[in-house]
């Protein structure tokens, strides 16, 4: 396998020279000595302080010393980096008894001008020596920092730890104090032996003496002695240690009774996450496996969540490792506070949190937006400064499908990543089932969709249709509606193919059927006796239990059953004719009239096969009646005539249209001109100009 070449980043140069062409020369001659570059000429002090204000910089090659530049004023300024930027001098006037001089100045090098093979390799030298001295700092920084961590785990451990020097007390933690009765200013003067009963006090020496010969972890089970001279027995557990650079020794002192408690803590801790205190990730996901489990077993829903702080790497870099730990604990006892005493959460990595919701009858979306709206108020104390932090985050449903725990987990995260190169600060619910059945825009249409439904903000409008013909039938297309981003009431684009996608259109109809017939049980009561034309889907034409399901409806809700009337889409009854003559039989059944609807003007042989009660035309016979004249739509009139059924019009939105469907025959009229989609079924079919 061929290992892929680590690409290096240009080392940013600064080139001293009055001259452009010297400088593009010895450019472009590192580069091609494959030394990758980014350079600019510095041709006085003004340039210099301007490069030094934007940039930070990593070499510097003086052709020549500039004369309103000294090298050493240069060198002065180029201190104010912050890392060492090496500076080389390539001289047209060389001469070997200057070298040590300017050395001495702060160069790292003085060759001739003509070298530039020479001057490849000192860059080569001096930018290895500037990463050696870039990894020493950050090697440095990390002891701190892993220094500052350890004395924090060691204030607050539950155990007695002692650094002994000498036989003397060098550092004790809180519990060590605590378990020997002392303060913390009399026991860092006592020595160890002041702490052991007499009895015992050979055996400490022995201990002692083994542990510094074999230089390994020993212990025994001695005598204690507090302050107030009560004895007690522990185990006296010591090893080799260094404590603020001096090599010492740490005694761990355990309680012989403590022993099956600390067994029992042991297991506890093993699955607790040090810095913040909620399970730590194998713990989390050991609970994730058997969470998923219990869910689909009992078929109750459950929710993972993964939520990253946003811009982390940023504050680590800023704050340090030690710091930002104490972020993290905060952030935690947050969720802790913001969440139900039985979630469960985790910390699954550097920067993030997964939250486990278990027999929960919340929506997914609840959670995640509260949240994100609660933790925008929330200050954080931070080395000194007060923050404030974002979340993304991510979340799945558990229970209703098949996809391993891991693989949840791996999707929660996916989703939560995604959002934060979009900037963070928001959620996302990631369903399995559908994200592998949506694109992008049809995914945003579908999730605007889901928020809108779990709020319970969906409704139905309702259109009034005119007679052309002095029918004093009142009659109503019922749309679906649910409450978009904007505030709005209307539909996603195309969101009903969508709904045929994910598999839920017939689940849609469902709900548009159940709230409609409400509505005329109520209009029938007010004794009213307006008609509603309700839309069915693919998936609901497919029920084997249609009729069983529309009769159970209908004499449920009492209504009339002609004041309701079913349509299907023209391409949907051309798919599945055989389907469609069926049901308009078994609608026949129960006096319910059948429309055919966004019927185009090519499908005459389509109505006069199904013969429906009503054809809708497609918004598409305007245009061509007004392209093509009433030749061109005459024929599907026609056919609809021949088939009995009475006609509607569509989108009508003026006056001169109607002029043009007024010769054709047509029963009914609908669109803005009429009226626009209304909440209620209250329009005034008496005050129409028709």
């Amino acid at each position: 396998m061929m290992k892929e070449k680590v690409k290096k980043s240009p080392i940013n140069t600064l080139i001293f020279s009055s001259s452009l062409n010297d400088s593009e020369q010895v450019a472009s001659h590192l580069k091609n000595m494959g030394i990758p570059i980014r350079h600019k000429v510095v041709a006085d002090s003004e340039q210099l302080k301007e490069s030094l204000d934007t940039q930070h910089w990593q070499q510097a090659v003086f052709i020549d010393e500039l004369e309103n530049l000294p090298i050493k004023q240069a060198l002065k300024q180029l201190k104010a980096q912050p890392v060492v930027v090496p500076g080389v001098l390539l001289s047209n006037d060389y001469d070997e008894e200057k070298r040590f001089e300017l050395i001495a100045q702060g160069l790292k090098d003085y060759i001739p001008a003509k070298s530039l093979d020479l001057l490849a390799m000192i860059v080569k030298r001096d930018q290895q020596l500037v990463d050696s001295i870039q990894s020493l700092e950050q090697a440095n920084k990390i002891v701190y920092e892993t220094n500052k961590r350890n004395e924090l785990l060691l204030d607050s451990s539950k155990d007695s730890i002692a650094y002994i020097h000498e036989g003397m007390h060098i550092y004790t933690n809180p519990t060590y104090i605590k378990r020997f009765g002392y303060e913390e200013d009399e026991i860092i003067v006592m020595t160890i032996m002041d702490i052991i009963a007499d009895d015992d006090k050979d055996k400490i020496k022995s201990l002692l003496k083994r542990q510094a010969q074999e230089g390994t972890e020993v212990s025994e089970v001695l005598k204690g002695k507090t302050a107030s001279g009560e004895e007690f027995e522990a185990d006296f557990i010591i090893s080799s240690a260094i404590y603020d650079d001096e090599k010492c020794v740490q005694l761990l002192v355990r309680d012989i009774g403590d022993q099956q408690e600390l067994m029992k803590k042991l297991k506890e801790v093993s699955q607790i996450d040090q810095v913040t205190g909620v399970l730590n990730r194998p713990a989390f996901l050991e609970h994730l496996n058997q969470s998923v489990e219990t869910s689909r077993a009992t078929q109750h829903s459950a929710i993972l969540y993964l939520i990253e702080i946003d811009k982390f790497t940023d504050y680590r870099s800023k704050f340090g490792i030690a710091d930002c730990d104490v972020l993290l604990k905060d952030a935690a006892d947050w969720l802790r506070d913001h969440c139900d005493s039985s979630d469960v959460i985790g910390r699954i990595s550097d920067s993030s949190f997964a939250l486990m919701l278990n027999d929960t009858d919340k929506a997914p979306t609840e959670l995640p937006k509260k949240l994100i709206k609660d933790i925008e108020s929330q200050l954080f104390e931070v080395s000194g400064q007060t923050l404030k932090i974002t979340f993304s985050i991510g979340g799945v449903p558990c229970s209703d499908n098949e996809v391993e725990p891991s693989k949840l987990l791996l999707h929660a995260t996916t989703a939560a990543h995604n959002l934060q190169e979009k900037g963070g600060n928001n959620y996302q619910i990631f369903n399995p089932s559908i994200d592998s059945l949506l694109n992008d825009e049809e995914r945003q249409i579908y999730e605007e969709f889901t928020v809108s439904r779990e709020e319970g903000n969906m409704t139905l409008f309702y259109q009034p249709m005119m007679s052309l013909k002095g029918s004093s039938s009142k009659q109503y297309m019922c749309y679906f509606r649910y409450q978009l981003k904007g505030g709005g009431w209307g539909l996603g684009e195309d969101i009903f193919h969508i709904f045929e996608k994910v598999g839920i259109d017939a689940e849609i109809d469902k709900i548009t059927f159940k709230h409609a017939l409400k509505v005329l049980a109520k209009d029938k009561a007010e004794n009213n006796n307006n008609k509603l034309f309700l839309a069915l889907s693919p998936n609901t034409l497919l029920r084997d239990d249609l009729e069983n399901w529309l009769q159970k409806l209908i004499t449920a809700s009492g209504i009339n059953s002609d004041n309701l009337i079913l349509t299907l889409k023209g391409h949907t009854a051309q798919t599945y004719l055989k389907k469609v003559i069926e049901l308009k039989a078994s609608l026949k059944k129960l006096g319910v009239p059948f429309c055919l609807s966004g019927i185009e003007t090519n499908n005459g042989e389509l109505v006069r096969s199904i013969k429906p009660q009503y054809v809708s035309f497609a918004p598409t016979f305007i245009a061509t009646l007004k392209e093509h004249g009433s030749e061109k739509v005459q024929p599907v009139v026609n056919a609809a005539s021949e088939a009995e059924a009475k006609t509607v019009i569509t989108n009508l939105e003026d006056a001169s249209t109607l002029a043009q469907i007024w010769p054709l025959g047509i029963d009914f009229v609908m669109g803005n001109y009429v009226s626009k989609p209304i909440t209620k079924l209250n329009y005034d079919f008496a005050d129409s100009d028709f």
